[in-house]
């Protein structure tokens, strides 16, 4: 027999049945609001949450780079600069005679008696070339010191290596010297002088002759 759920029916009841119809409709409504409400709006949240940390990150980032935007300026402006001043201390294919003979009226200039001056063959490294002079003097320590001394005020880079000094042989000044040394200049090449890098599985021509030549012996 079906019971009738009415307001008297329920009035009617003891407190210990009203109590428990109260908490059970209390739980009902609890479980809708949950299901209906309360996930979807904390899903919800959840996700407008993980957004907004991303987009307050991206923000962040974007700050750090404007407030950081002039130092980046000047350490590219410093860096072109710098650039500019190491590629003025090299030499075009023009300038290197008159830079060898400047090295070689220095040594005169010096009181030194230049008995060899020989530049070698050029060592092309990337955008530039090595120029190296074998170098003989023969003077005092003092007017060797001038020497390099002159050398190394030169607006160009020239460096000085493979020193050797030597007591002067018989019949010489006994203050004088016997000096041999490398000079190496850098000559800037033109983008036609510059080696070619070698494609994978195709050696470079230099080294294939190499290789032939040892083959043939």
């Amino acid at each position: 027999m079906a019971m009738d759920l009415s307001l008297d029916t329920i009035l009617a009841l003891d407190r210990t049945k009203k109590i428990l119809i109260l908490a059970g409709v209390l739980v009902l409504l609890t479980a809708l609001y949950v299901w209906a409400l309360f996930l979807p709006a904390h899903n919800k949240i959840g996700e407008l949450d993980s957004k907004l940390s991303g987009l307050l990150d991206k923000k962040a980032e974007q700050e750090a780079i404007v407030q950081n935007l002039a130092a980046f300026k000047r350490e590219y402006h410093q860096l072109e600069l710098s650039l500019t001043q190491a590629m003025a201390q090299l030499p075009d294919k023009k300038e290197i005679p008159s830079l060898l003979e400047n090295i070689s009226n220095l040594g005169r200039e010096s009181g030194l008696d230049v008995s060899l001056f020989k530049p070698g063959a050029q060592k092309p490294k990337d955008f530039y070339a090595e120029v190296p002079v074998d170098i003989k003097l023969v003077g005092t320590f003092h007017n060797l010191l001038t020497f390099f001394y002159r050398v190394g005020n030169l607006h160009r880079i020239v460096n000085i290596s493979d020193l050797s000094i030597n007591r002067s042989k018989a019949g010489a000044s006994a203050s004088s010297l016997d000096t041999a040394c490398k000079a190496t200049t850098y000559k800037f090449l033109e983008e036609s002088e510059r080696p070619k890098p070698a494609q994978d599985g195709q050696p470079a021509k230099g080294r294939n002759r190499k290789s032939r030549r040892s083959q043939t012996k």
